[in-house]
């Protein structure tokens, strides 16, 4: 082992015993190049600093594009999105096309540009935030301790009364891994572990099809025309978590 990785492996164990306000699972996260947790399907981290990355794994539909095109496609949209929002705003980390398969891995500066990029809503930040951004929390929610939920579905009215609580509103295609331990979920989603969330079933989906990588920035048709707000927001998953 290389004396600099001794160092920081040393370092994060001396975290872990003087309990300083260090987070073990940071460090580690960190340690292994915050590639722990590798599910085999579309996933989204979120780190502390804010920023993101997606991997996207999805079968090439090839009625649409061929490999190249999407490729070329991808590689011109980041291109175009960061003329206007800074070079580095979004980036393609990772792009593999084989065997009709597209894993897509791309590290989004904020939650803005992950939204502005894919052109969806998705907020990260404080509770308080989130209410300011629009964010009426429709949902039912659940209690979640240790990564399992805890009791029966209850209204929105007590995870609104944490206002020190961080929470992540995204749509239901991904598996969620959040910087920090969940405290409640939407009743869409389910937890896996303390900081891992996924899409309780498909029966909430939003009603579209014809989704192609990445996100609805490439192709989104929905259909049954136009969903209200409020049904639209009941499809997103409230992630809220402490640090």
């Amino acid at each position: 082992m290389r004396a600099g990785e001794i160092i920081r492996l040393t370092a994060a164990f001396l975290c872990m015993l003087t309990l300083t306000g260090c987070n073990l699972q940071d460090t580690i996260d960190e340690i292994r190049g915050g590639k722990s947790w590798e599910p085999g399907e579309t996933n989204l981290t979120v780190r502390k600093d804010g920023t993101l990355t997606e991997t996207v794994i999805d079968a090439l539909d090839q009625s649409y594009y061929d490999s190249g095109e999407l490729e070329q496609m991808i590689h011109s949209t980041v291109s175009q999105y960061n003329q206007t929002h800074g070079a580095d705003a979004v980036t393609v980390d990772a792009l593999s096309l084989e065997n009709h398969q597209v894993v897509l891995t791309m590290t989004y500066q904020s939650a803005e540009d992950y939204a502005d990029y894919n052109n969806v809503r998705f907020y990260n930040g404080s509770m308080l935030g989130a209410e300011m951004e629009g964010y009426l929390f429709y949902n039912q929610f659940r209690k979640v301790e240790d990564g399992t939920v805890s009791g029966e579905l209850i209204t929105n009215e007590e995870p609104l009364k944490h206002k020190e609580y961080q929470v992540l509103v995204t749509d239901n295609s991904h598996l969620v891994q959040v910087p920090g331990d969940v405290v409640y979920v939407s009743a869409n989603a389910s937890p896996m572990a303390k900081r891992q969330v996924r899409p309780a079933g498909e029966e909430t989906s939003p009603q579209t099809e014809g989704l192609v990588l990445p996100s609805s920035a490439v192709y989104v048709e929905e259909k049954d025309g136009p969903v209200s707000a409020k049904d639209l927001e009941k499809n997103y998953l409230y992630i809220i978590y402490e640090f």
